[in-house]
């Protein structure tokens, strides 16, 4: 019995002196720290895409400004919000509106954000009064962001009446035209404003510029026999000659080739080509060339696909024996080639004559050539070039403007491609002076065009993407 009762004792001295310990009468200390944490707005059922804003605390000059970078979509409500606001401490925070007025926040609130300016938080060490004041901004789209608005940049940007024309994209817009006797080019660093144009030397009197190419930043073309032609500025051009083959046409630049078609001297053959330095070509004998591959006319455009690999596209275009052909090939090293048009034949009578660019992780094609040009061209692709679309028409802004000629032989420019990120600061100027599409020229049912076109989507003017 001694034993059982010291085994009582025990536990009862022990809490008796915890009890003790728990009484005491020290002041509870609360915290001083007023500071911002996070911010989140409810889900709405009236209001679609409310909760998907992610707000953070940006520097804004001296003010640190509560704020969501990304912007809510193009009309989301922000006039009946549910937010939750957290700090390190809170006591009482008070919202401040632009009229002056004020609203203290009990945690159930609906708020319109249109006419908040910023809040104030006091920590709930009130005897301190530690309080912090932000700015808060809500950012919403105020465009469509998948908006394509069309405007005419010149009218006639030639006046030689060029028979023959072509414009390429090298850090600037280089426009070449050629009227059977003398060629010309013209250069704008923006392509609105253009330089007095200049003659172009050195040249074939009556060249076409079809296959006209760049690559390494220098042009390069070819005119159907076994020269080669080359300038540094596309004003002064020099001719080097290719032993044993001769030239049907250049492709593309890709993977830091530049690709060509040739024919064999000695037996006709055609074969692949590539270079390095447009100077040594190395004639690939081993892949054996298509007989439905096109040797001019065709539209060749190279990309990177969305996994980084670089691909391109030869489509359309005449044949050796001079057949139209509908093609649409396929390679990624220039020695596999796989014709999609076999599996699909989306991109339709689609022959030659237009352009093919990269924008919006899309390739937009524009221009055709059949016998009647009656309507203007424009397809999209979502793949890669696999299958072709027209725009979705519900936006009448997505198609090309009414008063715009149905043309072949159109050059389609997309003007300083970039892809903005959270890291770098960007100014005004080189937000707008990026990706943006510019058609310029071509040939019409009835006359050869020399007018300038330009669009942007408005969601590539939104620095983060």
């Amino acid at each position: 019995m001694k034993i059982s009762h010291f085994r009582l004792f025990v536990p009862l001295f022990v809490i008796v002196l915890l009890s003790s310990c728990l009484g005491t009468n020290d002041p509870t200390t609360y915290s001083d720290n007023p500071t911002f944490v996070s911010l989140k707005f409810a889900e709405n059922d009236s209001i679609p895409n409310l909760e998907d804003a992610v707000f953070t605390l940006e520097l804004d000059g001296a003010d640190s400004v509560i704020v969501n970078l990304d912007s809510l979509p193009y009309q989301t409500r922000i006039d009946s919000v549910y937010p939750t606001f957290s700090f390190k401490s809170t006591g009482g925070t008070l919202l401040y509106y632009s009229d002056g007025t004020t609203k203290a926040l009990t945690g159930t609130d609906t708020i319109d954000f249109r006419y908040v300016v910023k809040i104030k938080n006091t920590a709930l060490d009130l005897d301190s009064l530690h309080s912090r004041v932000y700015p808060i901004k809500v950012n919403v789209h105020q465009v469509e962001p998948e908006l394509y608005v069309w405007n005419k940049v010149s009218d006639n940007l030639d006046s030689h009446g060029a028979v023959h024309q072509k414009a390429v994209y090298n850090e600037s817009i280089y426009y070449f035209v050629n009227n059977n006797s003398e060629s010309y080019l013209y250069v704008s660093s923006d392509g609105y404003n253009w330089e007095p144009e200049k003659t172009v030397t050195g040249l074939p009197a009556d060249v076409t510029f079809k296959d006209l190419t760049v690559f390494d930043k220098k042009y390069y073309l070819t005119s159907g026999d076994n020269k080669i032609y080359s300038s540094v500025d596309g004003i002064s051009w020099s001719v080097k000659q290719l032993n044993d083959y001769e030239f049907k046409s250049l492709l593309f630049s890709m993977s830091s080739k530049l690709w060509a078609v040739v024919q064999s001297d000695a037996d006709n053959t055609k074969h692949f080509a590539s270079s390095e330095d447009a100077i040594t070509w190395a004639v690939d004998l081993q892949t054996d060339f298509p007989s439905n591959f096109p040797v001019s006319d065709f539209i060749a455009h190279s990309f990177f696909s969305r996994t980084g690999k670089a691909k391109a596209l030869v489509v359309g275009g005449v044949d050796a024996d001079g057949n139209t052909l509908h093609t649409n090939w396929n390679t990624e090293n220039g020695k596999y080639w796989r014709d999609f048009s076999v599996e699909n034949k989306t991109l339709d009578t689609l022959s030659a004559g237009g352009s093919i660019i990269s924008y919006d992780d899309k390739l937009l094609v524009f221009g055709k050539r059949n016998n009647v040009v009656d309507s203007a061209y424009y397809k999209m692709s979502k793949d890669e070039g696999l299958t072709w679309e027209i725009p979705d028409t519900t936006y009448t802004y997505n198609v090309l403007p009414e008063d715009y000629k149905a043309r072949n032989y159109i050059s389609a420019i997309v003007f300083n491609p970039m892809t903005y990120n959270k890291k770098t600061t960007y100014t005004l100027d080189q937000v707008r002076n990026s990706n943006r599409i510019f058609l310029l020229g071509g040939v019409s049912k009835t006359q050869s065009l020399s007018d300038v076109w330009t669009v942007k989507l408005n969601r590539k003017d939104f620095l983060l993407q």
